[in-house]
């Protein structure tokens, strides 16, 4: 059973002990919440000692993920949400049409209901068809750039949290349709990225090779995305 700890009365944060087959201890900040994992038989007190010497870091991160959560999305009346890199004030209009649509100032969520779930659902559906209307030919045509056209069998749409892409051994290519509201630039280094992995399975040099000769500036672009990503996910 895991073990609730605090380090002091006046520490700022508890955290967990998860014991296990493992070797070594290791800390994981996640959600707010900090997971210490350890050997079956580490004394507590040595725990304390590495979770103390840790403890700057640990803050920091917290700090960092609170600050992350805050900058999630929201979508709302007079919220802004961003598509193709660019902020849209979000205008909800009761209808019995529901549709999004987009200008270059507004997205217009046309919706029966003014609630959360329902302007969310709205919004992620017609995001999940813009990516598929734009990320599908865009990857058929890097992909014939690279000569690799033979290869792309097929490309789905999936909202994981771990990833943006992925290259699958079947030559099936899945994106996170969240990707649509980064800058199209963005946008098209993970396309390219991903194609990329229809020639070379894995991260080498030569794979970041044929990354960087249909996108000079993809390690600049690759730092966008892990720097501002988290912005595209809501806080529900």
């Amino acid at each position: 059973m895991p073990e609730i700890c605090n380090l002091s009365p006046t520490f700022p944060f508890n955290f967990e002990i998860i014991r296990s087959k493992r070797k070594s201890l290791v800390i994981y900040v996640k959600s707010g919440n900090v997971e210490v994992r350890s050997p079956r038989n580490t004394p507590k007190k040595w725990i304390h000692e590495f979770v103390f010497e840790k403890k700057d870091w640990i803050l920091e991160e917290l700090e960092r993920q609170k600050r992350h959560f805050r900058q999630r999305l929201v979508i709302a009346e007079g919220r802004e949400v961003t598509y193709l890199g660019r902020p849209r004030t979000i205008v909800v209009l009761i209808s019995d049409a529901q549709e999004v649509r987009v200008t270059r100032d507004f997205l217009f969520i046309y919706a029966r209901k003014n609630s959360p779930e329902k302007l969310e659902l709205l919004f992620n559906n017609w995001l999940k068809e813009k990516a598929h209307e734009y990320m599908t030919s865009e990857s058929r045509k890097v992909a014939k750039q690279l000569g690799v056209e033979h290869k792309l069998k097929k490309v789905v749409f999936r909202k994981t949290k771990s990833k943006w892409g992925h290259c699958c051994q079947n030559g099936t290519i899945q994106y996170n349709w969240l990707a649509m509201m980064a800058p199209k630039e963005v946008i098209n280094y993970l396309i390219v990225h991903e194609c990329s992995h229809l020639r070379h399975m894995d991260h080498s040099k030569r794979f970041w090779n044929t990354v960087e000769s249909v996108c000079p500036r993809f390690k600049e672009l690759r730092n966008w995305l892990a720097e501002n990503g988290h912005r595209f996910w809501s806080r529900q």
